[in-house]
């Protein structure tokens, strides 16, 4: 007797991935935090920076468990939603590190991280909405 295969998708091969990006996303919101944190001194924008991504990132890792909880009747959909969330967490990740170099930038008073943090800075709101607007994408594809 043999078992019929079954067609595995792409986004089963990306799940780990993904749920990794999303902790390592998290971990530098929060790590952002934490100079400002010690120094005693808290930037606001910064900070909504870190709240966004940190709110983005639980956003991502709740996509990411709905859709391994339909998986199996996601079909032809299952690519669509595996690359919108790791577009979304990629976006996430540079934004977080661009935070996190403003943020050793200020505290540190490092001019490398302050010249690659200001290369980055005009991109950091179009990514966040892009971020945002992936997720949504692969919500409603589920």
């Amino acid at each position: 007797m043999t078992v019929p295969a079954i067609e595995i998708g792409i986004f089963v091969h990306l799940v780990r991935v993904l749920q990794g990006g999303v902790v390592l996303a998290l971990l530098l919101h929060v790590l952002a935090i934490v100079p400002q944190w010690r120094a005693h001194y808290f930037n606001p924008g910064f900070l909504n920076i870190s709240g966004t991504g940190l709110l983005l990132g639980v956003a991502h890792g709740c996509v990411i468990a709905l859709a391994q909880q339909a998986r199996p009747g996601m079909g032809g959909d299952d690519a669509v939603v595996a690359w919108s969330l790791a577009a979304a967490v990629l976006l996430n990740l540079v934004v977080a590190v661009q935070n996190l170099l403003a943020v050793l930038a200020l505290v540190h008073l490092h001019r490398a991280s302050a010249v690659a943090a200001q290369r980055l800075r005009p991109f950091v709101q179009p990514m966040i909405w892009t971020s945002a607007a992936l997720a949504l994408a692969a919500y409603f594809v589920l």
